[in-house]
């Protein structure tokens, strides 16, 4: 188990040395702990936070390095940066000015390459999707739920330790 923001720089990293066969699915457990569970195909990682302030959150996580294929069937479209051109500004200024649905037109971009942070020139750019379901590590199989556990648990003592308004009514 590891701390949630070296984890989410580790994955920033990889995302960068190859931004393709990502998808990503993020939703909140019993407790209300945020969850996001991150895949590159090779690799998973399983996060777990609390929000403390708009600006801040605490959490662990752990990097599975067993392959989960069924992910990828769950999701049409890989998660991606898709930095817009000009043309596509533009039109997507005139779909803002005509109030029509920019549906299909997002969903042209989405059949772009996505790309590496590094390699963005544009002032736009569409990230995505992240596909929201009740409880992402549900996806995972039986065996993740003891893992599912202990991240509660531990996740539980930091706030405890660190954070204990988050856990303990006020008094």
């Amino acid at each position: 188990m590891q701390p949630a923001e070296k984890l989410k720089r580790e994955i920033a990293r990889s995302y960068d040395s190859n931004p393709k066969g990502w998808n990503v699915f993020v939703g909140r457990d019993n407790r209300k702990f945020s969850q996001a569970l991150i895949s590159n195909g090779s690799n998973v990682w399983v996060l777990k936070e609390e929000i403390i302030n708009p600006y801040k959150s605490v959490g662990l996580g752990v990097k599975l390095v067993d392959r989960l294929d069924s992910l990828k069937s769950a999701v049409p479209q890989e998660f991606g940066l898709r930095p817009l051109n000009q043309r596509q500004i533009r039109g997507l200024i005139d779909l803002t000015k005509k109030e029509k649905s920019p549906r299909d037109f997002l969903l042209g971009i989405m059949k772009s390459k996505p790309v590496s942070s590094g390699n963005i020139t544009s002032p736009l750019i569409l990230q995505g999707p992240i596909m929201s379901t009740e409880n992402p590590l549900s996806l995972l199989s039986d065996k993740h739920r003891e893992l599912d556990r202990k991240l509660n648990s531990e996740l539980n003592r930091l706030l405890l330790r660190k954070y204990p308004q988050t856990v303990l009514p006020y008094l």
